[in-house]
Order: structure tokens, then sequence, then C-alpha cells
């Protein structure tokens, strides 16, 4: 990897991609009201993180700007398709985030390129996103990095649901934690 403002993140980078984490997840709320954050969102984002960084499935790289701050990651972990299509090895990109007064300085890009070269390395055919739909600029970086569409996800909300219904949590309970909370 060649990219001067990137690297693969560390424990020391916690705090702060946490942070920035958050602010993708409110940003992504802002746009639509159905991606509102749970309060204990970063709770669970913390305590996944170190198992995240030692896993070797998984890749967390970190844009560092000025001073060596972080001000954007992107978090990618290997994949393959369910056993009924035919064998391939992917690499899904779940997150790419760059603070609002960073962006348009290339970060987002050299982010994409470490995580090309790692898709390289590990011999994966391809990069699986997803981008909201109302996320305008994000859908055209992604068509900016040549992303085509592969498949279109669809909601249909329930006319008669109100404010008081509230999910089952049965199970939910465990979602985000993969082992317990690292301090």
């Amino acid at each position: 990897m060649n990219y001067p403002d990137v690297r693969q993140a560390q424990m020391a980078d916690r705090e702060a991609v946490g942070q920035m984490w958050l602010q993708l997840l409110n940003e992504q709320a802002d746009l639509d009201d159905r991606m509102r954050v749970a309060e204990d969102a970063l709770d669970r984002w913390m305590n996944d993180f170190p198992v995240w960084l030692e896993d070797e499935t998984d890749r967390i790289f970190v844009a560092e700007g000025v001073e060596e701050k972080p001000v954007g990651f992107a978090t990618a972990r290997r994949w393959g398709p369910p056993p009924i299509y035919e064998e391939s090895s992917e690499v899904y990109l779940d997150e790419l985030y760059v603070q609002p007064d960073t962006r348009r300085r290339g970060y987002g890009t050299q982010l994409v390129h470490a995580v090309r070269d790692w898709v390289t390395q590990v011999g994966a055919q391809r990069i699986r996103l997803r981008v909201m739909a109302a996320n305008e600029a994000g859908r055209a970086f992604w068509e900016a990095q040549e992303a085509v569409p592969l498949s279109l996800s669809l909601t249909i909300e329930r006319e008669d649901a109100g404010p008081d219904d509230q999910p089952s949590d049965e199970g939910s309970k465990k979602i985000g934690f993969t082992s317990e909370r690292s301090e």
C-alpha cells in the first residue's frame, strides 16, 4: 500500500474512528429517519473494534490529515456469497467516511485504493458495497470509483405502524458484541 495519508487502524485510533463512525450514522439518520441510531451503538462499536483489528478477515483503514489526525476511515471484511451461488471471494466494504471539512481532498479515494489493494492481496474477485439511495453525493462518489449497481434494496413500510410499536428485543442484546467489553 503506497497511499501516504492511509494506514491500517491501530488500537490508538479507537476513540477517533468511533466518533467518526457515529458521525456517519448520524449523517445517514439525517438522510432517512429509518436509520435512527441506537443509544448504545457506540458502545457496541467500541467493544468490537479490538476484535476487528485482530481478525484477518476484517480491515479498518484510517486516512490521516494534518498533524496525523484521523479524518476518515473505511471498514471492510472478506465475504462470500451464499452456497447456492458459484464460489467466489469478495470483500464487503461496510463503511467509508471522511469528515465533512476534509472532503474532496482525495482521502476517500485513497481509502478505496487501500481496500482495492487488500482485495488483490487476498485474491478476491470484487468489492461489494451499499450506499443509501438518498445519499446523492455518496452515489456520485461510488460511480467515480467505477462501482456499478448489482441489486436494489426496497422497503415496504407498514401503514398501520404507530409510534408505540416497539420491536421485540429477543436476541438483539447480543448483536454487536463479539466478546466482553475491552477497555
